[in-house]
């Protein structure tokens, strides 16, 4: 039988950068929880904007924020992975030679950023909805940092092609977006967050269940018996997943979790 369910967000369930779910995602969830099935949302965005979708269920739902390195449940920190300042402080001066991309540090407060850009800020701060503001200096949020995100106007991939073998000893680095790669410490990924809630709760990898559309989901389809990616992604990400589901446009993973929901019912 399911006992966990895991979804990604920006690209599954609403477009990148989007905030308007389907009220009726609650209500399953809310079912779920009266079955014993956990349910978890994974996702590249800091945990305040994850909560700003899910607040109303968030005793009920694991946030697993900033691509797993930071994990939540009812607004309680269970878990956090923090990036090393040591290889930080040598990563953000090669960053100076790069340009086309605007920096965001990710904290368990919020993120910050010292680029002054107004359209960034609407982006991180409106759009996205997350806690966190722009300031002058961002070394001392170094400490705390538990994930650097890069916002790459011109598209993620040239950049992080740019980054990933000189780093990927360091970091994990992913392309999480179209625009976005996300940077984190080496044992921080959705997939490790997934094992983890699975050991807490001895859930089997059969019994699970995962929802993505990017490269930065594959590591969590990897810990799934089950896991479906979004008909709108990368042909890799759909091989890495086995089964394919309808775009958020046409809310096809809550088509799912009705189909899943009904498999649960029967079996109780």
């Amino acid at each position: 039988m399911i006992r966990l369910i895991v979804s990604d967000i920006d690209g599954t369930l609403v477009p990148e950068g989007g905030s308007g779910l389907n009220p009726e995602y609650m209500e399953v969830i809310r079912t779920f929880a009266g079955l014993g099935v956990q349910f978890a949302v994974a996702s590249g965005r800091q945990t305040s904007s994850i909560d700003a979708m899910f607040h109303e269920v968030r005793d009920l739902v694991y946030y697993l924020g900033d691509n797993g390195a930071s994990i939540l449940k009812g607004g309680v920190s269970e878990k956090e992975l923090r990036l090393d300042r040591e290889f930080m402080v040598d990563f953000l001066e090669e960053l100076k030679g790069i340009p086309g991309q605007r920096l965001l540090f990710s904290t368990r407060e919020g993120c910050y950023t010292d680029d002054k850009d107004e359209s960034f800020s609407r982006l991180i701060f409106g759009e996205y909805k997350g806690a966190g503001k722009v300031v002058e200096d961002i070394s001392p949020y170094m400490d705390t940092c538990i994930k650097l995100s890069l916002y790459c106007e011109g598209g993620s991939r040239a950049i992080y092609d740019q980054l990933y073998e000189r780093w990927k000893d360091r970091f994990v680095i992913h392309v999480s977006g179209a625009k976005w790669v996300d940077i984190n410490a080496l044992d921080a990924t959705k997939g490790q967050a997934v094992r983890w809630i699975q050991e807490v709760h001895g859930i089997r990898p059969e019994e699970t269940v995962v929802f993505g559309d990017n490269y930065n989901d594959i590591s969590m389809m990897m810990q799934a018996g089950r896991s479906y990616a979004s008909e709108l992604s990368h042909p890799d990400i759909q091989k890495a997943a086995g089964h394919v589901v309808a775009s958020y446009e046409k809310d096809g993973v809550l088509g799912v979790l009705k189909q899943i929901l009904e498999e649960v019912q029967s079996e109780k």
